[in-house]
């Protein structure tokens, strides 16, 4: 290792930290969520949500599109995970 690159890690070594969130009653909250997984606010859900019940957001991750569907009441838990393809009919809401 050069000199270069071994003070770079420890530099970083002492400079990344990790922070733990606990999930209460093992529920995904949207406060954890917006905070700490990368997304798009969706103006409304795919067919088969109801919108009066639930908002929506969307992530991409392992080639597809992953919806997450919460509750508007109370603590705002996660309520449904929903993935799709790429394809011409994904974007249809």
């Amino acid at each position: 290792m050069t000199p270069a690159l071994a003070a770079c890690v420890l530099t970083l070594g002492t400079v990344a930290q990790a922070d733990t969130t606990t999930l209460d009653k093992g529920q995904m909250t949207y406060e954890i969520f917006e905070h700490s997984i990368g997304h798009v606010d969706l103006a409304t859900c795919p067919d088969g949500f109801d919108d009066d019940k639930v908002f929506c957001r969307l992530t991409v991750a392992d080639e597809r599109a992953h919806v997450f569907a919460f509750a508007y009441e109370g603590d705002q838990v996660l309520q449904a995970v929903r993935s799709y393809e790429f394809d011409e009919g994904f974007l249809n809401f």
